[in-house]
């Protein structure tokens, strides 16, 4: 095959069934959606039991949208967070996940990188995300995926398969769209100082 620049498979960490596992605890509602995409694996220290906050953006408080929807405040409502969140400060495992195999893949991660967010995200069928930059690179292993789920970094694509952790370079310009009849689920790592 040719050569990817932003696109680097991952041999170091383990292949666990990690969607067995996260259906298993949306099934039992030990995690739930709280109408976001993304559910957070880990948090900031006092914030563990809260699988959203982490969710979004570190610089706006989403949190604040969400919960006044009803309100019919629009996007461009959104608040600045007053302290700003950092990748760097999110240290500790939701205790959702304690003693699940993410417990497991979240202390064989803090082995070889230097850890930010670690969030599972939704993308929904026949939905894209903006073309837009990350300030880190980030790791994706693909709890589910089908056909037609596409990463597209710069001007490359490729469909990342299932079960499998690949490194991307998000610190440019990507996108990732769903092309699919059904949900895709990636488990996705931030790095920081990649």
């Amino acid at each position: 095959g040719n050569i990817m620049k932003h696109f680097t498979p991952v041999s170091v960490l383990p292949i666990l069934p990690l969607f067995e596992e996260f259906k298993n605890l949306l099934d039992n509602r030990i995690i739930q959606w709280n109408g976001r995409a993304q559910i957070c694996v880990n948090s900031i220290p006092g914030h563990e039991d809260d699988t959203s906050f982490g969710a979004g953006s570190l610089l706006y408080d989403w949190a604040d949208y969400y919960d006044n929807k009803k309100s019919n405040k629009s996007q461009m409502d959104i608040k600045l967070r007053e302290v700003p969140l950092k990748e760097e400060d999110f240290t500790e495992l939701c205790t959702p996940f304690k003693g699940t195999l993410f417990e497991e893949i979240y202390s064989k991660l803090k082995i070889y990188y230097n850890l930010g967010r670690i969030r599972i995200m939704e993308s929904k069928p026949k939905t894209c995300l903006t073309w837009h930059t990350d300030p880190s690179t980030r790791l994706h292993f693909p709890l589910k995926t089908q056909d037609g789920c596409l990463m597209i970094i710069e001007d490359e694509v490729m469909h990342i398969p299932q079960n499998e952790w690949w490194h991307t370079n998000t610190k440019v310009q990507h996108t990732a769209l769903n092309g699919s009849k059904e949900s895709r689920y990636h488990l996705v790592v931030s790095l920081i100082g990649q």
